[in-house]
Parts: C-alpha cells; sequence; structure tokens
C-alpha cells in the first residue's frame, strides 16, 4: 500500500481489490468514482447532499482539491469505454453497453464479488473513504491498479498521482 497512515479496513479492501480480477476493477472504479463525481462522498453519508442545509456538511469531489468541474465526468467517459472494451474482449455480454451521462454511469452489472466491496467501501467511514481514493489514485497514475497492460488517462499532467494523492489527504486533514 501506498496510504501508510490509514485503518485496517481500508488495507482490506484494497488487499480483496489485488485479488480480483480486472473487470471487476474496473466497475469498482466506475462506481466509486461515479459517487465521487455525484457528492456522495461526504462526511455525513448524505444520499442527496445538495438539497441539504447543514453548515457542517462536508463534501469531497475533485473540485475541492483544485480540478475543473468536468474533470471527473471526463474520467468517467474514458473509463466507462476502456470497460465496454473489457466486456467486449472478455465476452461478458450484457443488455447494452455502458455509458456515462450528464456525470452518471449506466449499464454496468455488478456481480456478487463486485457488491462485496462496493458494500466495503460503503461502510467505510469518510476519512477511509478519502484513503481509498488517494490509494486509487496512485495505483492508477503508476499503471498499478491492474494486472492487465491498459492505456490509462492521466489525472494531471502536472502533477503524479502521489502529488494528487497528497492534495487528498490535505483535505482529509484539513476537514476534520
Amino acid at each position: 500500500m501506498y496510504i501508510t497512515d490509514s485503518t485496517e479496513n481500508v488495507r482490506e479492501l484494497i488487499e480483496k481489490l489485488e485479488e480480483i480480477k480486472d473487470i471487476s476493477k474496473m466497475r469498482f472504479l466506475l462506481y466509486i468514482f461515479n459517487s465521487l463525481n455525484n457528492n456522495l462522498i461526504n462526511n455525513k453519508n448524505e444520499v442527496n447532499p445538495n438539497l441539504v442545509e447543514d453548515p457542517d456538511l462536508v463534501i469531497f469531489n475533485f473540485p475541492s482539491i483544485g480540478f475543473a468541474d468536468n474533470y471527473i465526468t471526463i474520467f468517467l467517459q474514458y473509463n466507462v469505454m476502456v470497460y465496454n472494451v473489457f466486456c467486449k474482449q472478455n465476452k461478458i455480454v450484457s443488455e447494452l453497453d455502458a455509458y456515462e451521462d450528464e456525470g452518471n454511469v449506466y449499464g454496468v452489472e455488478y456481480d456478487e464479488e463486485d457488491k462485496e466491496l462496493i458494500t466495503l467501501f460503503e461502510k467505510l467511514s469518510f476519512k477511509e473513504k478519502l484513503d481509498i481514493f488517494g490509494e486509487i489514485v496512485i495505483r492508477y497514475d503508476n499503471e498499478t491498479y491492474f494486472k492487465e497492460r491498459i492505456t490509462m488517462l492521466t489525472f494531471d499532467s502536472d502533477r503524479s498521482g502521489y502529488d494528487i494523492a497528497k492534495l487528498i489527504k490535505d483535505f482529509k486533514n484539513n476537514n476534520k
């Protein structure tokens, strides 16, 4: 693991991610970044935080660490295309291809293994979820997230995954 000051829950989830197939890793990636894009990563676990009038509500998204509003939408669009290629290569048949529309991902079919990981992720605290994002950003940027060699869309041409993980960590530490 790259994130060193994390909890046992974070380590357990990352270890489970290391064991699964790339297609499941992609589904998990799409799920958590879709959640991020829809402001679902917040300190109160609010389902619709944009409607909550609470001055103590802290929402984590990429604009909160200095990225453009549409940054994760573009990231999701790219990864949905990669997911569809994965499905075709692995002869995974679904009713329709996955697609991104207005910041939401549709058409991804989760299996039991995926649902187990998602449940583990959803049970994490806000700060633990931030650690997961930091860890995945580093692995994705270093091209160690997937077992197969996959052309990755870089997060930022000026910052490495470590730099972005540091921004996430700083956000975490500033929002205690």
